[in-house]
């Protein structure tokens, strides 16, 4: 009889819901390490066809522009600060995000390859965008050789 009383006249805890957070997938879309063929015995239009490839699936996906890294030819100069070091070549990825609520879900699409320098100027005009404007620069986040340990490692 308490019970019953304790139920009908009681305080009702509310329950706070918790949304979780969104998980995410990541689906990589193979498509060589290159732009351009993987072959370097290739002739000229197996390279343009590999390469017009690359940017059909990333139009076809409806893929962005997310990040760049360039990498230097260290042998010119004295590191990447230095006025006549160029990129010898840029690794570029494309993304997209696609939320889904049914499942809280967070779905990235990605296609990453590298482009050499003498192809910066075909790449962009192929895929439509600015390698300066357009990614964001993960260059300086890349080791630079330095060891930063305050004791040297043993060998």
């Amino acid at each position: 009889m308490i019970e019953m009383l304790r139920k009908i006249f009681g305080k009702k805890k509310e329950k706070t819901e918790v949304q979780n957070p969104p998980g995410r997938t990541f689906n990589r879309v193979l498509t060589g390490r290159y732009f351009g063929c993987e072959d370097v015995n290739a002739d000229e239009e197996t390279i343009a066809k590999a390469k017009q490839d690359k940017i059909d699936q990333i139009k076809e996906l409806e893929l962005i522009p997310m990040f760049i890294r360039y990498s230097y030819d260290r042998k010119r100069g004295d590191g990447i600060d230095s006025e006549e070091d160029h990129p010898t070549s840029a690794h570029v990825a494309f993304q997209k995000e696609v939320f889904a609520e049914n499942w809280n879900m967070v779905h990235v699409t990605e296609i990453s390859f590298t482009v050499y320098y003498s192809d910066f100027d075909e790449f962009e005009k192929m895929a439509g965008v600015s390698l300066n404007d357009d990614f964001k620069d993960l260059t300086s986040t890349m080791f630079n050789g330095k060891d930063r340990r305050k004791e040297e490692r043993e060998a």
